[in-house]
This record gives C-alpha cells, structure tokens and sequence, in this order.
C-alpha cells in the first residue's frame, strides 16, 4: 500500500496510521509494524527525528500527540 493513502490531506491533523506511528516511537516499541516510509515521513513533517540507530518524537510531534489525545 502506498503511504500516501495512510494521510490526511490537513496538515496539522495526524491519521490514525500517522498517530499510530508517533506512539510507537514515543513508547520505543521493538517491533514497528510500519516502513521507513513512515518514518521518513513524519521526519519530513518535523515530527520525528534520527537519534542514532533510533528515532525520536520531536516537540512538535509531542505536542501533536498531546493534542490528539485531549
């Protein structure tokens, strides 16, 4: 499946998968059920950043998060 078809087309709103994702990350699941596309994705929207080997949840994508579940 094409990542593209995961989003939503709102900028400032995440998908399910998008929110999915960003969870994963935050919580350091071991196994992240998506591909680098999503990874690289959410980097290019400022929400996820390289740490290392790892990925981090950046501040704006801590606040996405914050604001999804309010």
């Amino acid at each position: 499946m094409d990542i593209q078809q995961l989003l939503i087309s709102r900028p400032g709103v995440l998908s399910d998968p998008e929110w999915i994702a960003l969870e994963s990350i935050r919580e350091q699941t071991s196994r992240f059920v998506f591909d680098d596309s999503m990874l690289h994705l959410l980097e290019d929207r400022g929400l996820v950043e390289t740490a290392g080997p790892r990925w981090r949840v950046t501040e704006s994508g801590q606040r996405r998060l914050d604001e999804r579940a309010c």
